[in-house]
């Protein structure tokens, strides 16, 4: 089933080092940097099922893959499907009429337990074009998922366990959602907002949004926390202005992260 969140990307361009430290002053504990078999860098925060990966790239990434992160807005970007076989995924969309890139076979050295190095490698593939301009969809299968969920980077000081809902701005409420109902096995469709279609899928929600003043693509990411007073307090030792709207917290993150980035308890 393709149904299950692996990881969402938030495009760092050139600044991976300057967003990653924004993280931390947010509570959220960092993995250490990532070098990607395919020239590309890395961060990952980690959550019990998912994680959000910090992405970027230096003066030595090849260039193609350098102008495609410039070309792209800084902020989030894909959203990352959980595949058991890539290539049985792949064979799937394909018969949904959905065109992929070829699979990629990527890699990158995990250090950990203070001094351990070993591989983490996957298989991966994403929609050819995207749904919404600017964002992407694309299903990753882990061959060693143990060197990526590691319990020493989920404990996070602000409580943080999961991403919960991720939202995109779209032209045509419609269209949009008819790519995304054969490109994942949605549970369930609510279309009974005005200009908002909401996509349920296990544990997280897609919402779709039209008719706003948001730029299209992914606008704006909802994490779970087990503890509000915890990020309350993590926000406040990293000087990270907030403020509430209703049951949530919204991190000033706008202009650091090219995102916005809003918190709810899950307790």
């Amino acid at each position: 089933m393709m149904n299950h969140i692996d990881h969402i990307i938030l495009n760092t361009r050139n600044r991976l080092d300057q967003v990653a430290a924004y993280f931390q002053r947010m509570g959220f504990i960092i993995t250490p940097r990532g070098y990607h078999s395919v020239g590309t860098i890395n961060h990952t925060i980690v959550f019990k099922t998912d994680y959000l990966e910090l992405f970027g790239y230096t003066e030595d990434t090849p260039s193609e893959k350098r102008l495609r992160l410039e070309q792209l807005p800084a902020g989030l970007i894909t959203m990352t499907i959980k595949a058991h076989d890539a290539d049985e995924v792949q064979a799937t969309l394909i018969a949904r009429g959905l065109s992929t890139i070829p699979i990629l076979d990527v890699s990158r050295p995990v250090n950990y337990n203070d001094g351990l190095t070993a591989n983490a490698s996957f298989r991966v593939t994403r929609l050819e074009s995207a749904p919404v301009p600017g964002t992407g969809v694309s299903y990753c299968q882990h061959f060693n998922p143990e060197l990526v969920w590691r319990p020493e980077w989920q404990a996070h000081p602000n409580s943080c366990v999961a991403m919960t809902k991720l939202y995109i701005n779209v032209s045509d409420l419609h269209a949009a959602a008819q790519i995304y109902l054969r490109a994942l096995d949605i549970d369930k469709l609510v279309d009974t907002e005005p200009n908002r279609y909401i996509l349920h899928l296990p544990s997280f929600e897609i919402i779709l949004t039209a008719g706003n003043t948001e730029p299209l693509g992914i606008y704006k990411l909802t994490f779970g926390v087990n503890s509000m007073d915890k990020l309350v307090a993590e926000l406040t030792k990293g000087g990270i202005e907030y403020h509430k709207e209703s049951e949530h917290i919204v991190a000033d993150t706008l202009s650091h992260t090219g995102c916005v980035l809003e918190f709810e308890s899950i307790s």
